[in-house]
């Protein structure tokens, strides 16, 4: 179930503060957090992705990364949970290079990280 977000700075800071970290070397952790996983996958679709869109629309000269670095420097989110976050979106892109995820959440990963 997708936790309600507003489709602005403040929903992104909120996905990233409610982030669960899946070490996803572990397969007990990936049996046990499955579903955890599959509702960030989801968010990370279903949410992240419009979210950006949306935020790029008001800002179009600003590239993602400036964006995400200002959830940050704006403390929305720590610079520790924020790396923390952006380091497993890229191993879960490393997941996506070996299993082929879906176009759309391979997008996501791609434009995140």
């Amino acid at each position: 179930m997708m936790k309600k977000r507003t489709l602005d700075i403040d929903g992104l800071a909120s996905f990233y503060n409610d982030y669960e970290v899946i070490k996803f070397e572990d397969p007990n952790e990936l049996k046990t957090k499955s579903t955890v996983l599959k509702n960030q996958m989801e968010e990370l679709v279903n949410f992240v992705l419009p979210c950006l869109v949306k935020l790029g629309e008001n800002n179009e000269t600003m590239p993602v990364g400036m964006l995400l670095a200002s959830l940050v420097s704006e403390n929305r989110v720590s610079k520790e949970k924020f790396i923390e976050v952006q380091m497993n979106l890229k191993a879960m892109k490393e997941l996506d290079a070996l299993l082929g995820f879906d176009k759309k959440m391979s997008g996501i990963l791609n434009a995140l990280v």
